[in-house]
């Protein structure tokens, strides 16, 4: 389409070279009352006061009101006489003595486009009648070219920048009857459409913009006083007008989007909000209802013609005025935030004394990584954290591609026992192997019932479904802590091109998760291969180098030799984002017929809460260690 676009730095020189004389020009363009040529104010044209409070402003080369907020410069004042924008634009360079093209007004220059009819300036006494109804003045139906057809149609002209007729739509003059199959609008047939808005040859460029969702809503805000006012042209959910008037909208700093209070206007809102800018979008609120103060009847609002309807031009003015800014979705301000400290914030405990110490806990709105050696224990320490997370009765989701179903369970079973419940047989080839008693089975599948979830065997591993697993045991059954064993069991959708980028979008994935529903996240990476007795490091980790670098934390198992070492497995913490350590190393036991890891006689000995049986003492397998460092409980 035909634009004229013109810089606002070229409108602001010619207010510059008029000077005063902008507020000369002015005050004779809207016949200011009362009007005090030493103070420059007067009364205000827009809205009825006593004493004058429309005062001219000499760096803003425009008039201020200090009644109804409203500003009004020099186009505006051209503008209020009937001018569009260009007449306007062309009054005031030649006012200033600058030569700014501005192009042929009216000039239909798309050939292949067939142009619609303009409809003929007689009568418009329906329209007249209809939209008094709804409190719109003769004066303002006029302002903004609203015709009447033969049949008694209001007829809405959609002019472009040039002032050239592009789009002509209408709806019937009274209340649209929908159970009746009556048609709210229509383009006139025959002509093509162009997705302009409406009343946009009549808007200044550097003042804010208000678009509306219908032209009656924008015929309501002008009414009111603002008007700067567009609306869309078919509908909430039609979006072509802003690829079309793209170039023109960027020339405005601030737009204020005034759309219906249903789901069709809110999407507009923010789909404005995102494709406008959001730092120079604003929003209305329009209220749901009118509460009638002499009735006492509460009347449902939707638009703001409803408003002026119902509360009046000031009101209406009031809304636009103090529109709200839209917020960026990505972030907050940093005041808002509420300052937590490390000590207060929740999450899982290892159930192991040196590593909560060290770690306090695996917090809630992280994601920790978990490697180490084959055969260190990846599968115990994973066991026992869901074992202690279950206790300290926090629910718990598990995806292990390393075992089947019943194997998870059957692993649990063995931590959750305990050296108490467990017994000791002979195979035929007199091999030592243990079980767990089947009372034990019994009562911990009772106690710990619909609190621990593990995805079935036979369900997908495309990484999608995994996470909508997630998200619906978090929702539904409260999960706070979820384990995926491993990365390299997932089907990430990559191939060989790609497969990097695919890692680091999972990371980012299972972070977003964790921080959006304030759960504890703990991803398995296996190393790459290494030698014997050789630690795992933040660059042994199979995959990207981003599964490191974005984790919260890294955790790393390593299994001792026992030659030359009292314990067995060691522990490093690779990575701790949240306390800013790493390299601690903790020393672990293991106890093999209960699968435990442990670092003192409570923890090897400790009863979960399924198990209120006391037990006879255990014989601790590092007495002679206790004896050498002294008994705690003794101290």
């Amino acid at each position: 389409m035909t634009l004229i676009l013109v810089e606002k730095e070229t409108i602001q020189k010619a207010k510059e070279k008029l000077g005063d004389r902008n507020a000369e020009l002015i005050t004779e363009l809207l016949h200011l009352e009362k009007y005090d040529a030493t103070n420059r104010k007067s009364l205000c044209p827009w809205h009825n006061e006593d004493t004058p409070s429309f005062i001219y402003n000499p760096k803003s080369y425009s008039f201020h009101c200090f009644g109804c907020a409203r500003n009004t410069d020099i186009i505006d004042a051209y503008m209020s006489t009937g001018l569009t924008y260009l007449d306007a634009l062309q009054e005031l360079f030649k006012e200033a003595g600058m030569a700014v093209p501005l192009g042929e007004k009216g000039v239909k220059t798309q050939f292949q486009y067939i142009y619609p009819k303009e409809e003929p300036i007689n009568g418009k006494e329906h329209v007249y009648a209809y939209l008094q109804k709804r409190k719109i003045s003769r004066e303002t139906i006029d302002l903004v070219d609203v015709r009447e057809d033969a049949h008694g149609n209001i007829v809405f002209n959609y002019y472009d920048t040039n002032d050239v007729l592009r789009m002509v739509k209408y709806r019937p003059s009274h209340k649209i009857d929908k159970n009746n199959g009556e048609i709210k609008a229509w383009c006139q047939k025959g002509a093509d459409t162009t997705p302009l808005l409406f009343n946009m040859n009549r808007i200044n460029t550097t003042a804010p913009l208000v678009i509306c969702e219908g032209e009656i809503d924008c015929m309501a805000a002008i009414e009111s006083g603002f008007t700067n006012a567009v609306s869309v042209p078919l509908g909430a959910n039609n979006y072509g007008w802003i690829e079309e008037n793209f170039d023109w909208l960027e020339q405005f700093d601030s737009i204020i989007i005034c759309s219906d209070n249903d789901e069709a206007g809110m999407k507009m809102q923010k789909e404005c909000v995102y494709r406008l800018g959001s730092w120079r979008t604003k929003f209305v609120d329009v209220p749901r209802v009118h509460h009638d103060d002499t009735t006492g009847r509460d009347y449902p609002m939707k638009d703001l013609n409803h408003v002026l309807y119902y509360e009046g031009k000031e009101a209406v003015l009031r809304l636009l005025y103090n529109a709200k800014d839209a917020p960026v979705p990505s972030v907050q301000d940093v005041s808002d935030i509420v300052e937590t400290d490390l000590d207060e914030v929740d999450g899982i405990t290892t159930g192991i004394r040196e590593i909560d110490a060290e770690l306090m806990r695996l917090f809630y709105g992280t994601l920790t990584i978990l490697s180490g050696q084959p055969g260190a224990g990846k599968t115990s320490f994973i066991s026992q954290l869901v074992c202690n997370a279950l206790d300290d009765e926090k629910n718990v989701w598990i995806y292990s591609r390393e075992m089947p179903c019943w194997m998870t369970k059957s692993w649990l079973n063995y931590i959750f026992a305990g050296p108490q419940n467990i017994k000791e047989y002979q195979d035929r080839n007199s091999c030592a192997f243990y079980k767990v008693t089947p009372e034990a089975k019994e009562e911990i599948s009772n106690y710990y019932r619909g609190r621990w979830s593990v995805y079935r065997d036979d369900a997908s591993n495309k990484f999608e479904d995994v996470l909508q697993s997630m998200e619906d045991c978090v929702r539904k059954y409260g999960s706070k802590l979820l384990i995926i064993d491993n990365l390299m069991t997932l089907d990430l959708g990559s191939n060989e091109n790609n497969e990097m980028l695919k890692q680091t979008e999972t990371i980012n994935a299972l972070i977003r998760f964790a921080i959006k529903y304030s759960v504890a996240v703990i991803l398995v990476a296996h190393p790459r291969k290494l030698q014997r007795d050789t630690d795992v490091g933040i660059y042994d980790i199979s995959g990207t180098a981003n599964i490191i670098n974005l984790a919260h934390r890294t955790l790393s198992l390593k299994r001792l030799d026992p030659e030359k070492n009292d314990h067995d497995v060691q522990v490093t913490i690779i990575k701790d984002r949240m306390r800013g350590k790493a390299g601690k190393k903790v020393n672990l036991y293991y106890d093999v017929p209960s699968r435990r890891f442990y670092s003192n006689e409570s923890e090897y000995s400790h009863q979960y809460l399924w198990d209120n049986t006391a037990h006879h003492p255990l014989p601790y397998p590092h007495a002679d260690e206790r004896e050498v460092y002294g008994d705690p409980q003794e101290e």
